[in-house]
């Protein structure tokens, strides 16, 4: 895995994940539903896990695997803020 920055912008990496498969994602809002809404699909979200697994060094396990941690922002930020917390010594 790669090492992740000290203070990662989170949401501009997801943001600019996501830049890949929309148009434009300039007008996503935080609280925005990402994948319930249908703006993009599951397979997406598959990839978008790898990636927050591979920048920021978090394991993503089962239990982890609700949508409320990949849905909006605000949750992807929590969700990432959470796992890395949880590494600290």
């Amino acid at each position: 895995m790669h090492d992740a920055p000290a203070h990662p912008d989170v949401r501009a990496d997801v943001l600019d994940f996501l830049g890949r498969y929309a148009d434009s994602v300039d007008d996503i809002g935080s609280d925005e539903p990402l994948i319930s809404s249908g703006m993009f699909d599951s397979m997406v979200a598959v990839q978008l896990i790898d990636m927050i697994q591979r920048r920021y060094g978090v394991e993503v396990e089962d239990q982890d695997l609700d949508i409320a941690n990949f849905d909006t922002l605000d949750g992807i930020q929590r969700f990432v803020e959470s796992k890395r917390r949880k590494r600290l010594p």
